[in-house]
Parts: structure tokens; C-alpha cells; sequence
């Protein structure tokens, strides 16, 4: 009993939650014993809170309701021999318990345990009450208390990689960086289980060069105290610690721990500059999450924000018009489909400036390129209501309204022309605009973009050629262009005069060494005369009329025939062919394929299916289930002329697609238009973060041959190595390119 013996305990203030110590014996006077023993005693800063149960029933109600209990201390022999033993069992196996540690104690020698028992049970310790001193009693407690707070430290950890990993998944699905950082302080409020002040610092445009001006770094999410400062420059924060903890971080690249905070450094590879901010001590961090834990969260958070910096940069660079600041094409597109889908209807003004080819001779491409500006934010004055306004191309821009009786077409125009009777002001120069509009409406919602905007160029045609207006409203009976095609479809009938089909092949040369990786097929309309038709028109024929789906089927048939034959090419030259989206959406599609490679003896995965990013608009199953088939059969799918269209990276996470093809408008100019390289450069890094293949399509000289061999394209296509050439030409061309070792000047 020398535990009895008075004792002079620390004084030590307890700032945190006390230990919750069990105590389970049926003896009143070992209660009171062992509350005299522990009282006082503070371990790591936390006192102890005893719980009392005199019966094993007792323990079990307590340990119900507390799953904080640390230590329990149990007597073997209760309300029957094994009393204790049978509660040990509950506590792992019923109830399920595997961290609150277990001490054992008996008064009677006779009733120890066996060794396997307490190895199954995960027992801490047992002795008799006799042998318990004061000091031994504490020791064991310590002891056990320590065992307590490692195996709760390991669950802990567990539960916050499991989290942190959930987390990761669904931080990365954001593309643009607003709802990217939001997301980051939201998940990582999560895995501190409790609200702090929180900052996520960064840049929103991609530097050019890793080491840019950071004065644009800012506030791009923030929580708690520190909510207001969200869009805010650093360097205009109020809170010094704050904003010198941040620069700091930023300038080092390193962890900055102040009296108020920690920052940490978000390092990418793409020199993109940000700071998480968390107003916290470093030790407050290490007892809520552990230092490892968050700096693997904050390589995440930094993966993360390269990933989406650079989505939301190309976004920019496909969305924002260069030239007048509003919206591209593809934006227009976008911003189309988010309000169709609300089933409002929908109004598109298609305009233009009439004799705009008169302005740009008197005052040169460059400064027409000011009038063009101006004129886009006078259009911004006019429709303040817009949904979007957009330049489409040259001198034409689309606006985006809502329709019915919100705006009536005779006060649109009326607006127009009072607006566009003051001049556009540039440099010395007063220009007097006149626009010209085109209008196409869908009431019910029921046409897609691309269909309502070519209704209005279809209508804004009209005024054109007829000047007797400036506005024209579509109707079906203007598709003047449809009786064009209605005749070159005629031409692909079974008549006398009946179109030849031909097949044209095109080298695709691997970047890296110049030799041969693929042909693309490519179909040829010849007359009976001996003239080639253009081919995108007979296409567009084709589709119309329906027969796109035979031809489709002949050329199966054919170029998979004679690429069988090119056996000098080499076992891993692969066959390119073209799927237009109408014949995507036949039935017949499957059989076709089928069967010309059965014909040709032709294995699918010697084949690369091309396919344009508009048959992904609808983003229907058919489509879908066609390409994951094909995939499935060992070919490849890539996206052709990427970049002219919707030039969105969002879909190609969720497509069956093996890669993209650049278009020839971008690798044309991308050695005279500092533009078009970066939307190169920056297609490429996030296609190769895909691990989707890069075609460059157009390569016509050497300095762009080496451009894209510097920028890591995987292949390479166009004048510089062939021109299109019938299958027996291509025979020439394989020789050749074997005997010069894949070397073309």
C-alpha cells in the first residue's frame, strides 16, 4: 500500500481532453484506492478521468457510449470466475474494440490468465493486486497509454490516406481554377476535421518562361476570416504575417512557418507559382494530420493546379478572340449548349460589316484589327443582355440571345443602326461602320449551335447577295447551297455520268527518326472526264443524300485490300481511315469494317480510325460504343484536325481515344504566329499528361519539322515528306524512304 504514501504531484495545467481511464472490479475499495493512486497525475499535458463499473454488465454499458476509453483496468474475478475474461473477449471481438488498451488485475493467483489469451486479446499487461504499487500501477497505466496513442496514430493515418486519396480524385476532375481551388479548401477543412483560416494562392495564366513576373499571383480560394480576400492581389493584403509568410514561401520555394501561420509551397514543373496558407501553428498541423500526411496533400494540390492551369491556359487561348477580347467560336459553341440545356429559347444574330475589305485596304490588316476591337465592344454596349458575344471569323461575329418575346428582331435591328450612326473613333480616323445581320431563331430549343449559327449565315448569305437590306431572317426556302449539293450527290448515283471513286494514300512518318508509321486513306471523286471534284464538298454530298454509308463501305473494302498488298512497308506501318459522322450513325458500320478486314486478311489493330471532334458534341452512346469496339479490336482512335472545332481537353478524359491530330491552320503559322506555337506547345503538354499520341498534321518544311521534334510530337505529316499519291506511287515512296534510311531534306 505504499501508494498511500502522500505525494506531491506536478502542477501542470491540462489544455486538452483528459485520458479516460476504465476501471472494472467489484470491489468499492479498489476504486477508491486507485483514484487515490492516480490523482494528480498528468501525462503529455492530459490529466485522467476515471470511469467506475463494479460488474463486467456495467463495463459494457460504459464502453457503449465511450469509444474514447484508453485504458481499462479489469479485475479477472467478478460476478463469477472469468468475469473479466469474458468481458476482455466482448470488448475484441462483440463490440469490436481493437485500441483501447487492456491491464488485468486479480486478487486471487490462482485465476491468471494463459499466455494465448492474452496474445488473442491483445492484453497490455496482468498482475496481482498485491504486486500493484503506486509506482508500478502508474507504469503500467504510462505504459499503456503510450501503446494507446501509437495504435490510434496508425487509425488516424490509415483514415486520412484513405480521404486524401478520395480527395485527390475529385480535386483533379476540376478544369478550371476557381472551382479547382475552391475544391482544395474544401477537402483539405475535411481532413483537419475542424474550420481554419485557409489561402490557396497561385497564378491564373501559364507563365512563359519558369521564371515570369509573379505580380500576378492572387488569392485564387480562401475560408473562414480570410474569405473577403478571394481575387485579391498578395501584394495588396492588408494582414503582414500573411502576405510576407506567402512571398516568402513563394520566393523559396520552401515551407514558412510564422507566429500566426504556415505557408507551403505549390511546386509544378510548368513554372506555375502558388502558396497553401494554413492559420496554424506547425504543431497544431502535426497533431491534427502529421507533417507527411500534408505534405503528400500538398503534392497532390500541386499536380493538381499544373493539370488545371494549363487546361484552363489552352481554354483561353481556344475561348478568348486574340483580336477583340470576346468570345472564339468553340466558346460560343460551349456557352450555346449550357443555356440549350436549360430548354429556354434561343435567339442567334450572325453579322457583319459590310465593305469591310475597303476599310482594310485604306488603313492596313494591323490597325483594321483596332476597328474590329471596336467594334466588338460597341456590340457589347448594344446587348448588354447577351449571353455571348463572339468574333467568329475576319469581320463576322455572333451574338447569343435569349429568344421569344424577350427581344423582338425589328427593335435588335433598330438598336443596331442607331448605334452604329456615331463613328468608330481610331488613332485620326473616323469610320462609319454599317453591319449586316442574319437572324435564326429556335423556339423551342429544339436546333443544335452549329445548326442555328449556319441558319443565320444561310439568312445573313441572303443579304448579301441580294442588298436590298441589311437584315434577313432565315427561312427553309434560302438553303441555296443545298441545291448544290443536291447536284454533286446526283453525281454519285449509278448513271451514265456516275462519279469514279479513287484512293489517294499519305505517309505519316514517326518524328523521331523520319521512317514510315502509317498511311492515311484518303478518298478521291473523279469525273468521267478525267477531273478531280473537290473532296469535301462530295462528302458533304454524300452525307446529305445518304450514300455516304456505300461509299464508306467501298473504301473499307478497298483501301484495307490494297494496304494489305504494301507488304514492303513493314509489319508496323498501320492503315489511317477517315469516319465521317453520319456513317458513324449506321447500324451497318460494324459489318462493314468486319468484313472488309476478313477480305483483306487485315488484323484491326494494323488500323487508326480518324474521327473529327464534333461527332463528340452529342456525346451519344452510339458514337461511343462504335469507338469503344474498335479499341477494343486492337485499333486506334485519334481525333483529326484538332483545334478548329471545340478544342476542349474536358471530354478527352472520358472518350476512348488514343490520340489527336494538330491542325494544319496551327503548324502552318506556328513559326511566324508566337499565338499558334503556344496552342501547340500547350496541346502537346497536356495530350502527353493524357498519354494521348500527337499527329502534326501540314508539315511542309524543315524548321517545322524541327519545331515539333523539339516539342516531342510523336508524328509527323504533309508536303515535306508526300503529297496524297495513288497506292502504286506509294510503292516509289516506301523504296525510297527505306533506301535514305528515313532521311528527308
Amino acid at each position: 500500500m505504499d501508494f498511500l504514501a502522500p505525494s506531491k504531484p506536478e502542477a501542470i495545467k491540462s489544455t486538452k481532453a483528459p485520458w479516460k481511464i476504465l476501471i472494472v472490479d467489484d470491489d468499492p475499495d479498489v476504486h477508491e484506492v486507485t483514484k487515490i493512486a492516480v490523482a494528480g497525475c498528468v501525462f503529455e499535458r492530459r490529466s485522467f478521468e476515471l470511469l467506475h463499473a463494479l460488474s463486467a454488465q456495467e463495463a459494457q454499458e460504459i464502453l457503449k457510449t465511450s469509444d474514447d476509453i484508453a485504458v481499462a483496468l479489469v479485475d479477472v474475478v467478478m460476478e463469477s470466475d472469468t468475469a473479466g475474461l469474458g468481458l476482455v473477449s466482448w470488448i475484441r471481438s462483440e463490440l469490436g474494440n481493437h485500441f483501447t488498451r487492456l491491464i488485468l488485475r486479480t486478487g486471487q493467483p490462482g485465476y491468471a490468465p494463459q499466455t494465448d489469451v492474452i496474445m488473442k486479446f491483445d492484453i497490455d499487461g496482468y498482475a496481482e493486486k498485491a504486486e500493484l504499487s503506486r509506482t508500478k500501477l502508474l507504469t503500467a497505466i504510462i505504459t499503456a497509454l503510450r501503446g494507446y496513442k501509437l495504435v490510434m496514430s496508425l487509425e488516424t493515418n490509415r483514415r486520412k490516406l484513405k480521404q486524401l486519396n478520395g480527395h485527390f480524385a475529385e480535386i483533379v476532375q476540376k478544369n478550371a481554377l476557381s472551382e479547382f481551388a475552391t475544391a482544395v479548401l474544401q477537402q483539405l477543412t475535411d481532413l483537419l476535421d475542424h474550420p481554419v483560416d485557409l489561402l490557396l494562392c497561385g497564378q491564373d495564366t501559364l507563365p512563359d518562361q519558369k521564371n515570369a513576373d509573379r505580380s500576378n499571383i492572387r488569392v485564387l480560394a480562401a475560408t473562414g476570416g480570410l474569405q473577403e480576400k478571394t481575387d485579391l492581389p498578395i501584394e495588396v493584403l492588408g494582414e503582414d504575417a500573411v502576405r510576407g509568410a506567402v512571398n516568402s514561401c513563394i520566393e523559396t520555394r520552401e515551407p514558412v512557418s510564422g507566429p500566426n501561420g504556415l505557408a507551403m509551397p505549390l511546386i509544378t514543373r510548368n513554372g506555375m507559382t502558388g502558396a497553401l496558407y494554413l492559420a496554424m501553428s506547425d504543431v497544431e498541423l502535426e497533431e491534427s494530420v502529421g507533417t507527411e500526411l500534408m505534405q503528400l496533400f500538398v503534392s497532390n494540390v500541386a499536380l493538381g493546379y499544373e493539370k488545371t492551369g494549363l487546361l484552363e491556359h489552352i481554354r483561353n487561348l481556344a475561348f478568348v478572340d486574340r483580336v477583340t477580347g470576346l468570345s472564339t467560336f468553340s466558346g460560343f459553341i460551349e456557352t450555346f449548349q449550357r443555356h440549350a440545356s436549360n430548354q429556354i429559347p434561343l435567339l442567334v444574330v450572325h453579322c457583319d460589316i459590310q465593305r469591310f475589305r475597303v476599310v482594310v485596304d485604306g488603313i492596313g490588316d494591323e490597325r483594321a484589327g483596332g476597328v474590329l476591337k471596336r467594334t466588338g465592344h460597341r456590340l457589347s454596349q448594344i446587348f448588354p443582355d447577351a449571353l455571348t458575344i463572339a468574333r467568329k471569323e475576319k469581320d463576322e461575329f455572333l451574338v447569343l440571345l435569349k429568344g421569344g418575346e424577350a427581344n423582338d428582331i425589328q427593335s435588335i435591328v433598330t438598336r443596331v443602326e442607331d448605334a452604329f450612326q456615331e463613328p468608330i473613333t481610331l488613332d485620326d480616323n473616323q469610320i462609319n461602320l454599317r453591319m449586316r445581320l442574319g437572324f435564326a431563331s429556335s423556339e423551342d430549343s429544339a436546333h443544335g449551335a452549329e445548326e442555328l449559327v449556319r441558319f443565320a449565315s444561310i439568312a445573313l448569305n441572303d443579304v448579301r447577295q441580294k442588298g436590298m437590306t441589311n437584315h434577313s431572317v432565315f427561312h427553309p426556302l434560302m438553303q441555296e447551297a443545298a441545291f448544290e449539293r443536291l447536284r454533286l450527290a446526283s453525281m454519285l448515283t449509278g448513271s451514265a455520268n456516275q462519279t469514279e471513286f479513287h484512293l489517294h494514300y499519305q505517309p505519316i512518318m514517326r518524328a523521331g527518326d523520319d521512317s514510315i508509321a502509317s498511311f492515311e486513306a484518303l478518298m478521291r471523286f473523279k469525273t468521267p472526264a478525267g477531273n478531280f471534284l473537290n473532296t469535301a464538298r462530295m462528302i458533304e454530298a454524300a452525307e446529305a443524300s445518304g450514300s455516304i454509308t456505300e461509299i464508306g463501305a467501298w473504301m473499307f473494302k478497298s483501301a484495307f485490300s490494297e494496304f494489305r498488298k504494301l507488304s514492303v512497308a513493314g509489319d508496323d506501318v498501320r492503315l489511317n481511315v477517315n469516319l465521317s459522322p453520319k456513317q458513324v450513325q449506321t447500324n451497318r458500320i460494324y459489318k462493314d469494317i468486319e468484313d472488309a478486314a476478313s477480305a483483306a486478311d487485315l488484323q484491326l489493330h494494323r488500323l487508326v480510325f480518324e474521327v473529327t471532334e464534333g461527332l463528340f458534341l452529342s456525346n451519344d452512346q452510339v458514337t461511343l460504343s462504335l469507338l469503344t469496339w474498335l479499341r477494343n479490336k486492337g485499333a486506334k482512335v485519334v481525333i483529326d484536325d484538332f483545334g478548329t472545332g471545340y478544342s476542349s481537353f474536358s471530354y478527352l478524359r472520358k472518350l476512348p481515344v488514343d490520340g489527336i491530330k494538330i491542325d494544319r491552320s496551327f503548324i502552318s503559322n506556328m513559326d511566324q504566329d508566337a499565338d499558334a506555337l503556344a496552342v501547340v506547345k500547350s496541346i502537346i503538354a497536356v495530350a502527353k499528361a493524357m498519354n494521348l499520341e500527337v499527329t502534326a498534321e501540314g508539315v511542309e518544311t524543315t524548321g517545322q519539322r524541327k519545331i515539333m521534334q523539339e516539342l516531342d510530337c510523336d508524328y509527323l505529316q504533309g508536303f515535306l515528306y508526300s503529297k496524297p499519291q495513288s497506292s502504286d506511287d506509294l510503292l516509289k515512296f516506301i523504296r525510297q524512304s527505306s533506301v535514305s534510311g528515313g532521311t528527308f531534306q
